[in-house]
């Protein structure tokens, strides 16, 4: 992983933004994916259409790049942005013959303030007999047919992950994260890998009930070592709303690992 922006993306990502700014469509086309899709800060899922009105930063926000081959991540914060503590994922492809980067996905959110203090559910202590929740979907089975090996591979890596959460157990549950994993949620603060294992590990010490959220709809696209997966979930028990994510895979040393976990309340 790089963070430096590949010369030729940061020129097409100049006329993307350039072509936002103007809310020139016909600039931004050649610049998209065919399955481009664009989140917004309420959760809404748009088309090319939709790229123009999506939060702009400001101009001291900063920007980040994780470079994965034929698949970059590029991560805008904007902690003074007019919407809140603006944070904004774009993944960009290589395609085609050409090599051209074109932006597949463009989501929005907005974190709780950078000062305000992280805060998440006091967990419950259980008798340490007790199970963990049912979870058919996604620990055994999701909404989607992987078209491909490497998807395949991905889907399996993900039930994997998913089933160490709900039993609490960080140890199988880092082997499927990057070390530079980070989790974006709607109003809440920022959660790494480090901080998120240790939150299962608390869990474990008093086998705390740990829900993970079913997949309504899944998608996936694989750009050599390197995956995005854009998902719709639903938790039990309407345990928090309903959300869209947007999450970026790696490749290494023959695992698919999740880097990226963008997630979006959805309104209404």
């Amino acid at each position: 992983m790089h963070t430096t922006i590949p010369e030729g993306l940061a020129a097409a990502r100049a006329a993307y933004h350039a072509a936002r700014r103007a809310g020139d469509r016909g600039g931004l086309a050649p610049l998209l994916a065919p399955d481009f899709t664009a989140i917004d800060l309420s959760g809404a899922v748009h088309g090319p259409e939709g790229a123009a009105a999506l939060p702009l930063a400001g101009a001291d926000a900063t920007l980040t790049a994780a470079d994965y081959g034929d698949l970059v991540l590029l991560t805008e914060r904007d902690p003074s942005a007019p919407e809140g503590n603006l944070v904004a994922v774009e993944v960009w492809v290589r395609q085609g013959a050409a090599g051209a980067w074109r932006l597949i996905v463009h989501h929005a959110n907005v974190l709780a303030d950078p000062s305000a203090p992280h805060s998440h559910p006091t967990p419950q202590a259980r008798p340490a007999d007790a199970p963990p929740p049912v979870c058919e979907n996604p620990c055994l089975s999701v909404p989607y047919q992987p078209r491909e090996p490497a998807e395949a591979d991905i889907v399996t890596a993900f039930q994997t992950l998913e089933r160490a959460v709900t039993r609490n157990d960080a140890d199988e549950w880092v082997k499927h994260m990057a070390d530079e994993f980070v989790v974006y949620r709607t109003r809440q603060s920022l959660t790494t890998k480090a901080s998120r294992a240790q939150m299962l590990r608390d869990h474990r010490a008093i086998n705390a009930e740990t829900f993970v959220a079913a997949v309504e709809a899944m998608r996936l696209w694989v750009f050599g070592d390197a995956a995005v997966m854009r998902a719709d979930h639903v938790m039990p028990g309407n345990r928090r709303p309903p959300y869209r994510v947007t999450r970026v895979w790696v490749k290494r040393d023959g695992r698919w690992q999740m880097a990226l976990s963008q997630q979006t309340t959805r309104a209404g």
